[in-house]
């Protein structure tokens, strides 16, 4: 900007960009030091799972919290999930929720996740009592969306219920943890995050049938316009969601109004009304993952544009995707998948061109005939049940996952400077030898930092269960885990049974 702009362009740029971060910290929501509710409206954030409903609801004051609530009988708990909670008031007596220590710097950190949600607490309820339902248009689309989950619960095979909500209407409550470790070792857990392939596959198939049958393309536009909102709804409202909407929606406005955007234009459009609308979204690892991802392919098109193979473009897609997200995913998971790289390039457009469309298919051959959707059920069912059987074999293979370390921000920012440098010096054509070693040495400083360690550190880790104990040897010469055991636990009564938490996408939705 220095170099191409006027000086008080850049000036400007960088005291709006003063101005934006101040707005930020002033319209994040404080954190609550007294509860001081009576009413809680439910939204669609929320999960029935043993005796507990845990999920964001809204105060009579419109603060959003954090809601412990404890179900009483397993018959309050069938009538509750028979429908959607989404603008349900229940009046309540909360309840301080006990603050622990996390149990060592790598933990769950729920004030960081209460954080990123826009919510200013937590509470606990035992006594409640439902007063209303409010009806509004995000309390109709939640109970649509729910709708369609108990459609496909009670028309899909088990076997293909939660990957259908998963890719259909991005609910991933059900994902067996089995194939959940798989997907994640694989590094191909973004093939259920709804994101812009789905949303693009989806636009492109309601243009083309709309334009098949005779529809003007303007009129089709409009109904894009239209319903590509609505489906964000249907679809959960998750950040890759919204991301690929909105930029969709700005470039179809363009075309309305015949003024022809960019699209680095429109993402940067999307990327500021996303941080106006809701600030702390800026805290939310699927948001940062998606827009980087984005991002890296944008501002990349040069590089794909000298790809003629479908293999070559696959892997340079896969390629940038992982070098402009891997500071972040070792900064928060502290490790990433190697196979990554090969398992893409054939699961990609394996789930893309084919599973997707056939589970979008089934579902509109549900709503029409059972009898054909079973028919075409028993067909395909043994076929992807062979499919989730290799992905969970390719997930057990070992010497997949890089897990270093947990890097500084500093070793962070040094990272995400040499991939800058890296990727402009391959558009360049200059220095490429030079930038590929700047490149693969913050990866070295993290692989080699624990081994240059002189002294023996000893852990008593708190695991949740027993105690453990962990010896790390001077540069890690030897590594010794003792173990003492698990936690007694007497048996219950099965409804109140909780299932495993599901961790997705850099995010905790339902701390246990």
């Amino acid at each position: 900007m220095y170099k191409q702009k006027h000086l008080f362009f850049t000036i400007g740029t960088i005291i709006i960009g003063i101005v934006c971060y101040f707005y930020v910290q002033t319209v994040m929501p404080m954190q609550a030091s007294e509860i001081h509710v009576k009413e809680i409206t439910w939204t669609d954030v929320y999960r029935i799972n043993g005796q507990y409903i845990r999920g964001f609801a809204i105060s009579e004051e419109g603060e959003k919290w954090y809601v412990q609530l404890k179900l009483g009988t397993e018959t309050e708990k069938a009538a509750l999930m028979k429908a959607s909670l989404a603008g349900t008031v229940f009046q309540v007596i909360p309840e301080e929720v006990e603050k622990r220590p996390a149990s060592h710097v790598y933990a769950f950190n729920m004030d960081s996740y209460i954080k990123s949600n826009g919510a200013v607490g937590q509470m606990a309820v035992k006594t409640y009592q439902i007063i209303e339902k409010n009806e509004s248009f995000l309390t109709h689309m939640a109970e649509k969306r729910f709708a369609m989950k108990m459609h496909i619960q009670n028309t899909f095979p088990s076997s293909l219920q939660s990957e259908a909500e998963a890719l259909l209407i991005g609910s991933r409550e059900q994902m067996p943890s089995d194939i959940q470790n798989a997907y994640q070792t694989l590094g191909i857990t973004h093939l259920f995050a709804i994101s812009g392939l789905h949303v693009a596959l989806l636009a492109l198939m309601v243009y083309e049938s709309l334009i098949r049958i005779g529809v003007r393309r303007e009129t089709a536009n409009l109904v894009l316009l239209i319903a590509l909102p609505l489906y964000a709804f249907i679809a959960g409202g998750a950040p890759s969601v919204w991301r690929s909407v909105s930029v969709t929606e700005i470039v179809l406005l363009s075309l309305l109004f015949k003024k022809k955007i960019a699209i680095d234009d429109a993402f940067s459009l999307s990327v500021i009304g996303f941080v106006l609308l809701t600030p702390w979204v800026i805290f939310q690892i699927g948001f940062q993952l998606s827009y980087l991802a984005a991002f890296s392919l944008i501002y990349s098109s040069v590089f794909l544009r000298n790809r003629t193979s479908y293999v070559m473009q696959s892997f340079v897609i896969t390629a940038l995707c992982q070098l402009i997200v891997y500071p972040i995913l070792l900064y928060q998971f502290y490790e990433i998948s190697i196979s990554s790289f090969l398992a893409n390039l054939v699961f990609v457009p394996l789930f893309s061109f084919i599973i997707l469309p056939i589970n979008l298919i089934f579902l509109f051959l549900t709503y029409i005939s059972t009898s054909v959707s079973d028919f075409l059920f028993h067909l395909y069912e043994p076929v992807r049940l062979l499919l989730g059987d290799l992905i969970i074999y390719l997930g057990s293979l070992p010497y997949q996952m890089w897990n270093p370390m947990k890097p500084s921000l500093l070793l962070v920012f040094l990272a995400y400077g040499t991939v800058m440098f890296f990727l402009i010096s391959i558009e360049r054509k200059k220095q490429l030898v030079f930038c590929s070693f700047l490149l693969v040495l913050p990866m070295g400083i993290m692989q080699i930092t624990p081994y240059l360690d002189s002294s023996t550190k000893i852990t008593f880790l708190n695991v949740g269960q027993g105690d453990c104990i962990i010896i790390e040897m001077p540069y890690r010469k030897e590594i010794i885990m003792i173990d003492t055991g698990g936690v007694l636990r007497f048996e219950q009564d099965a409804w109140k049974k909780q299932k495993k938490t599901m961790k997705w996408e850099g995010k905790s939705l339902y701390h246990s």
